[in-house]
């Protein structure tokens, strides 16, 4: 059994459409399929009026498509940085800048808004980035309020949604977050392979205005903006690359069976899960990472390790048990451990989960 934090199992039907012949990404079927993915998308990033962008690649593609097209040589970059994938928005960041600034929350705390806000009135940033859900810490960032700190200072918001979005309440237009960017194989539950980016009307706006041309053909996000623009407005799209037809397909899939759910009830179900599982982890006589109850991620659990083990053999122990859990990342590899309940894990799942951890700490 996957829980872990991605890729997730997804439904049979999911699985079926990877099977099918591939279509010609041409063909009127395809160009259907398409064109409901990306309304699919702005459906589940609650973003009606803002561009979809889908391409072949990762969520590490889409962060730096993200930061590449809106970063400048020149410009001033902040990093709110809540765990590893906030070590990664810096490195990503420092490719295309040499002005960037990571403001850094210790383990399973996070950055403070007075802290932001402080820097932010302290020079003009044009862009600050943020994780919502940090995969490696299971922190999760108090974006709505973030974001508005940022938008009284004129600067641009990246938010990696990669382990939120389609499990957490995430509102991209009404809490005007610029640019998210996300992958497919966390809470939306489709398959790994591609990359996801929803671009708000400012930030097409900042994309028109940039001085220096990108340095690069796949990630140039204007051409892909072209491609979205023309499946979803002329009958034979213009191609950047051969998209994945098939990943195309079976996200279709995911995205139809979470609007068959309600976001609303999918977000529900997974903070019933997070809640169950919490308990449990505390009945056991375990710590979770986070420090605060509001620091809660309600797709990732991050969980210390027992002082008389490692992460590692927690890991290994529990898939003798048939369920695969991972261990942290980077320096905390072996200090902490990470449980996933997103996508379509269910109630039973979480206590299967729980009754190995039981006997795998009685083993250890």
């Amino acid at each position: 059994m996957m829980m872990v934090p991605g890729p997730v199992a997804c439904h049979p039907e999911v699985l079926k459409a990877l099977a099918a012949q591939p279509l010609h990404p041409r063909d009127s079927q395809f160009v259907t399929i398409f064109r409901r993915v990306l309304q699919g998308l702005r459906g589940v990033f609650r973003a009606a009026e803002c561009q979809p962008v889908l391409f072949n690649g990762g969520g590490l593609l889409a962060m730096e498509v993200a930061l590449a097209n809106f970063i400048e040589p020149k410009d001033h970059i902040l990093i709110v940085n809540n765990g590893f994938f906030g070590e990664e928005l810096v490195h990503v960041a420092k490719c295309y800048s040499r002005n960037v600034e990571s403001l850094t929350a210790p383990i399973g705390e996070r950055v403070p808004l007075e802290e932001i806000q402080v820097h932010l009135d302290s020079k003009p940033f044009q862009v600050l980035a943020v994780s919502h859900v940090d995969t490696g810490s299971g922190v999760k960032a108090q974006i709505h309020q973030l974001v508005q700190t940022a938008q009284n200072t004129d600067t641009l918001t990246i938010v990696d949604a990669v382990s939120s979005v389609g499990g957490e309440p995430l509102e991209q237009s009404q809490w005007g977050i610029d640019v998210c960017f996300a992958s497919t194989q966390k809470a939306i539950a489709g398959p790994p392979g591609i990359a996801l980016l929803m671009l708000s009307d400012g930030a097409m706006r900042r994309l028109d205005a940039r001085k220096k041309p990108i340095s690069s053909i796949y990630m140039n996000l204007k051409q892909w903006i072209r491609s979205m623009q023309s499946y979803e407005a002329e009958a034979v799209p213009r191609l950047v690359s051969t998209p994945a037809t098939n990943l195309v397909a079976a996200l279709s899939i995911a995205l139809h069976l979470i609007q068959q759910e309600g976001l609303e009830q999918r977000i529900q179900r997974h903070h019933q899960n997070a809640q169950q599982l919490r308990e449990g982890i505390s009945s056991l006589g375990l710590k979770l990472v986070p420090k605060h109850s509001d620091y809660f991620a309600d797709t990732i659990t991050t969980i210390h390790s027992a002082r008389h083990t490692t992460a590692t053999k927690i890991v290994k122990h529990m898939l003798n048990q048939g369920v695969r859990i991972a261990p942290g990342l980077g320096q905390s590899r072996e200090d902490l451990f990470r449980i996933g309940h997103m996508g379509n894990v269910t109630s039973k799942d979480v206590s299967v989960t729980l009754s190995a951890l039981k006997k795998v700490l009685t083993t250890l």
